[in-house]
């Protein structure tokens, strides 16, 4: 039997576990502008391939599904090359829409953009445009500043246009920026949380491998449902057959700690501090973690609420922890003393 397991790819299909009501949310729902948010490796690329995937495997759909990757754009030439590599890449929309790439070649993002959608429209079609790695656009806007407010015209036009945006917090601060038009993000917010994988989805995952259902327990207590800890780790229990030794190895992989780095700095100071002051003390209330960052509680909430929805923290209903074992080990690994701590 092969390893049914996949760890650092982007999964569809058959291999594609949970997300059931977040994918009904996006393809059934009444908004026609959607963001997703959530923490990197948790799925996001993986979420926009299974809903390209499903719409395509209906009849009945009335979306013609793009994905679109952001990654590198940079500027507004730059979007305009990763829509036609897309519109390239995807013979399944172009033969949905009745397009060519040569009808759109030459053409600005804003003038392909509302090109595709007259031409998917013409052919009974709606479009539906998956946009991975949408932190792209705060290069962007420091490049090319006029091209948001452009895209967001296009983006809200509905109902013939459904955009879903998926990117993790950062993408928060496009609308920080001085534009001469409504926020960026207005119409996409409130954002929808990609959270990690719920237990009996994880477990679901798990049984490919066949594990004794204690080892199956144990990875979930130890990774809180991350999909990306739970694929690593399954993966490596499958051929090893010893949990004890897998998870020690996962826990002492540099590339795992060079995982958390690079997450922990996607996050906000404040949220990031948040994290710390829990690592640090194992478990906090609302009022001292809202003490120790100095804010009011009505502050704080959202911003654990965030945390909490993308894995980095868990509630038991009145404290917080740390959203699972190999981050926290990280964390702790990393986060500096108090000041007083440290002096006494």
């Amino acid at each position: 039997m092969r390893n049914p397991f996949i760890a650092g790819s982007w999964v569809k299909g058959e291999n594609f576990f949970g997300r059931q009501s977040l994918l009904r949310e996006i393809l059934e729902g009444d908004r026609e502008a959607l963001w997703v948010v959530g923490a990197r490796r948790l799925g996001k690329t993986s979420l926009l391939k299974e809903l390209e995937y499903r719409v395509h495997q209906s009849s009945q759909s009335p979306w013609a599904p793009l994905y679109w990757d952001l990654e590198g754009s940079a500027d507004a030439r730059g979007l305009a090359d990763s829509l036609l590599g897309s519109i390239e890449d995807s013979e399944a929309y172009r033969r949905a829409a009745g397009i060519a790439v040569e009808d759109v070649e030459g053409l600005s993002v804003t003038e392909m953009l509302t090109a595709l959608v007259r031409r998917t429209l013409r052919s009974g079609f709606k479009l539906l445009i998956l946009i991975d790695e949408a932190e792209e656009l705060l290069t962007v806007l420091r490049q090319d500043p006029v091209v948001l407010p452009r895209l967001r015209r296009i983006f809200q036009k509905g109902p013939d246009l459904r955009v879903v945006l998926t990117s993790t917090r950062r993408l928060a601060r496009v609308d920080q920026a001085a534009l001469d038009t409504s926020p960026f993000l207005q119409g996409f917010s409130p954002p929808l949380y990609l959270t990690p994988l719920q237990p009996e989805d994880a477990r679901a995952l798990l049984a490919r491998g066949r594990f004794a259902s204690e080892d199956v327990e144990r990875i979930l207590e130890r990774t809180g449902g991350h999909p990306f800890l739970v694929q690593l780790i399954a993966s490596r229990l499958f051929e090893s057959q010893d949990v004890t030794a897998t998870l020690e190895q996962v826990g002492s992989d540099e590339m795992v700690g060079n995982f958390f780095s690079v997450d922990f700095q996607t996050l906000e100071p404040t949220e990031r501090f948040v994290l710390e002051e829990v690592a640090r003390e194992g478990t906090r209330s609302l009022r001292e973690i809202a003490a120790a960052a100095r804010l009011m509680e009505d502050d704080a909430e959202p911003i654990l609420f965030g945390l909490r929805m993308m894995g980095y923290l868990t509630s038991d209903g009145s404290r917080y922890r740390v959203g699972n074992w190999f981050f926290e080990r990280w964390l702790k690994r990393t986060v500096t003393p108090r000041a007083d701590t440290a002096r006494a």
